[in-house]
């Protein structure tokens, strides 16, 4: 697992992650030793953790989704391969998975939490082990069964732990975490980039994030599961109060340690292949949703208005033409939200849908919606309901495959593949690093069967799709 991955000019400027660690750690505030030593401190790793961590939440993964989902659309070059599903010989996707482990990954963070547990600041390792849950849950989330408790040792070829573990071994992390930040310590100050150490508000993000990782486990062969849904609403109550708290990546306009979507568009040269999605610029538009329009988007070409492009083989354009993501978020200092208030209110609004307290769900709805001008009230009717503001708010955030996997929403036509059953993907193939040193990943061919569950049994009807995932789309 220690690795490290050399990656090609095309497929860095897709991940978009290399770069921004070092940047980072070129800063005065962590360039703490003028001798420069060989071995990093517990403070500069920290500082690399948070940009290895913003380069994942920020990176390959949220761009397939976004395409996938049909919030974006890929045009040309690799991005149009990847658009239709073909990660099998278009490898770009595989540098993702070393990235939870390497380069400000399990293996740094891991070190960081070593070093806080020898100098007794709790308070700092509480902060330390919510970005190794963050980082970890990824991993869980898009591959299934994943190396955890044997990644960071001296195995040299980790098993595979299954996914319902993994999830709840970072339940028992959050816990730690969340008791941790109630003890002593001076912790990380202002090298903690998003909340600058105030432990209020990395409890509250905790709790959203426990809320968020039983949402991913509420998912039976036939309904819900009642008991992960009340532990959702559980710290759902508990999590992020206000958008001001939001958890977002931290960025400035230096080259490096700017936007990943902005490096993406503005100096990739891959940028202008990746324009608005038809699907989620039509519904926008369909809903007068303009405030939000002028963030994402562009104005269309030929306009007037925003528009998006379709999915092939159709290739429908929207009645204004296509936007650019030339948005008013499309800023290099632009934070990008990760975990945040308006994510943690359409959690409680969807768990308390579906035990049928419907007034309860309609409140929190309520409140997502009073974010963003220009909306009017609107009476929950179905899940579709919650989930069409969860698809919009969370543009551009790896979360939205996670719920399309558990709702299926939205109801969209996938690329027609062979290979994955003519349905979006359910996940993504394990990294070819992995594959080639551990024999414990199971090769493509049995991936695309059971997707990688050679540990958890695959689901009733099996593809290529996680333990999480029984029903597909």
């Amino acid at each position: 697992m220690r690795r490290l991955m050399t990656l090609s000019l095309a497929t860095s400027l897709a991940v978009l992650g290399t770069g921004a660690c070092s940047n980072f750690l070129s800063s005065d505030k962590v360039r703490l030793d003028p001798n420069n030593p060989s071995q990093a401190t517990a403070d500069q790793l920290f500082v690399a953790v948070q940009a290895g961590q913003f380069a994942q939440q920020e990176g390959i993964i949220a761009l397939v989704g976004c395409m996938w989902l049909q919030q974006c659309t890929g045009t040309s070059n690799f991005l149009s391969t990847l658009e239709k599903y073909n990660i099998a010989s278009e490898d770009t996707p595989s540098a993702a998975f070393s990235s939870i482990y390497e380069g400000g990954g399990l293996v740094d963070v891991r070190q960081v939490e070593a070093a806080l547990t020898a100098r007794g600041d709790k308070q700092y390792l509480g902060i330390a082990q919510i970005w190794e849950v963050l980082d970890i849950a990824v991993a869980a989330d898009i591959y299934g069964d994943v190396p955890y408790r044997e990644a960071v040792s001296n195995a040299t070829t980790p098993h595979l732990d299954p996914q319902a573990q993994v999830y709840a071994d970072l339940q028992g992390l959050l816990d730690q975490a969340i008791t941790n930040l109630g003890g002593t310590g001076p912790g990380p100050g202002i090298l903690d980039l998003v909340y600058q150490g105030n432990t209020s508000k990395w409890i509250d993000a905790a709790n959203t994030i426990k809320a968020r990782l039983f949402m991913h486990t509420v998912e039976t062969p036939t309904g819900f599961d009642a008991g992960a849904l009340n532990n959702a609403i559980t710290y759902g109550l508990k999590g992020i109060k206000s958008p001001a708290n939001d958890l977002n990546s931290v960025h400035t306009t230096n080259p490096g340690e700017d936007n990943l979507w902005f490096q993406f568009y503005a100096r990739s040269g891959f940028g202008q292949y990746v324009v608005a999605g038809q699907n989620l610029a039509d519904l926008m538009v369909a809903r007068n949703d303009t405030f939000r329009l002028r963030r994402y988007f562009g104005p269309a070409n030929p306009g007037p208005g925003y528009g998006g492009q379709g999915l092939p083989p159709a290739n429908t354009t929207s009645p204004a033409g296509v936007s650019s993501l030339t948005g008013l978020r499309n800023r290099p200092d632009f934070g990008q939200p990760i975990v945040t208030y308006v994510e943690n209110e359409l959690i409680l609004a969807e768990a308390y849908f579906r035990l049928g307290q419907t007034a309860n769900a309609q409140t929190h709805f309520d409140n997502a919606r009073a974010t963003v001008p220009g909306l009017g009230a609107k009476t929950i009717a179905t899940v579709s309901d919650i989930m069409e503001e969860k698809y919009i708010a969370l543009y551009q955030n790896i979360e939205v495959w996670n719920d399309y996997k558990r709702t299926c929403y939205p109801a969209i036509t996938a690329y027609p593949t062979t290979t994955f059953g003519n349905k979006v993907p359910g996940r993504l193939y394990y990294g070819t690093t992995e594959e080639n040193v551990n024999s414990n990943i199971p090769n493509r061919n049995v991936q695309n069967q059971s997707g990688g569950n050679v540990v958890t049994p695959p689901p009733a009807n099996p593809g290529f799709r996680n333990p999480n995932d029984p029903n597909p789309c």
